[in-house]
């Protein structure tokens, strides 16, 4: 069974690392991405661009509570940004009820929900 812990403590955008109609993706103080919008397969290789830089971080931590939606290419790119999934999940804050299923479904061991 998963355990979800809601977090909602504000913290204010840093850094634009991508945009288009239907995603923005922001480095935040604390060191995590905030995701608002919609990943799917016509934009999900930019965001993969835009995230490269996390795939050195110790902890790889996305803020989802705005993610409106995001289809199984975006998941993937989510994914992989963990090079080994036991060692190093994605950390994935506020996600929606819809997301948990998914991720719930397809068992994933990538994910960690906070």
């Amino acid at each position: 069974m998963m355990t979800i812990k809601r977090s909602f403590e504000s913290t204010a955008p840093l850094d634009l690392l991508y945009a288009d109609t239907q995603i923005s993706v922001r480095s935040i103080a604390d060191g995590s991405v905030r995701l608002v919008g919609q990943i799917d397969l016509t934009n999900g290789d930019a965001v993969a661009d835009a995230l490269a830089g996390r795939r050195r971080s110790t902890v790889i931590v996305m803020d989802v509570a705005e993610l409106n939606f995001i289809d199984l290419y975006g998941l993937r790119i989510l994914a992989l940004l963990s090079e080994d999934p036991r060692d190093r999940p994605v950390e994935l804050r506020n996600p929606r009820p819809s997301l948990v299923r998914l991720l719930q479904l397809l068992s994933w061991p990538t994910f960690t929900l906070v």
